[in-house]
């Protein structure tokens, strides 16, 4: 009759040290702790000089944008790339707000925000443009503007595909060995999917 107490005590401090642990425990390993911590010291990083971040400049009479047409869609895409001529623009595709306030500087961050949804808005209009242009029967327009994408970094996996598809039609296939390059170098969760995009072909 005397041993339940004991045994009950027993197991109310067992009880007791384990929820201890498991409390200490889970505030050692909270995996929101080590992002909380990194952005409170991107939020404090001071303005550095962006200058001579390698911005991208969009050039309209280097790209064929006045190709006469009535689909209204691909008036829109011509004119959403010719009015970025002279905007900033940048790649930052799979870099963080974080990454980028402890890189440059918390007070930049919004300009830089700027700059890059200017380039996610060139290499979408880039990649439905060219579709457009093969549609429309200029498929040599279309692969002028689908290199220019490659060259400035498009993680679009329109533009690898389509791009690939003429060189192949055009027989150029060591051309598709080159967009498989750049595309294992982009720094994007797409690079998978257009690595195996490229490889079907």
């Amino acid at each position: 009759m005397n041993r339940f107490p004991s045994v009950f005590i027993i197991i109310v401090v067992v009880a007791l040290f384990f929820k201890v642990f498991m409390n200490r425990s889970m505030k050692k390993y909270d995996p929101n702790a080590e992002f909380l911590e990194l952005e409170k010291k991107a939020d404090m990083t001071p303005k550095k000089d962006i200058d001579n971040l390698p911005y991208i400049t969009v050039d309209p009479s280097s790209l064929p944008l006045d190709i006469p047409t009535e689909n209204e869609e691909t008036k829109e895409h011509q004119y959403n790339i010719r009015s970025l001529e002279g905007k900033k623009i940048l790649n930052f595709t799979g870099i963080s707000n974080t990454e980028l306030k402890l890189t440059y500087g918390a007070p930049n961050i919004y300009f830089l925000q700027s700059c890059d949804m200017n380039y996610t808005r060139l290499v979408q209009n880039i990649s439905r443009l060219a579709e457009d242009y093969i549609n429309e029967g200029h498929e040599n327009e279309a692969k002028i503007l689908l290199e220019y994408g490659i060259s400035i970094g498009s993680d679009v996996k329109k533009n690898f595909t389509l791009l690939a598809e003429i060189y192949n039609k055009e027989g150029e296939n060591k051309k598709i060995s080159g967009l498989k390059e750049a595309a294992r170098n982009i720094n994007s969760l797409s690079k998978d999917g257009i690595l195996r995009a490229l490889d079907a072909l």
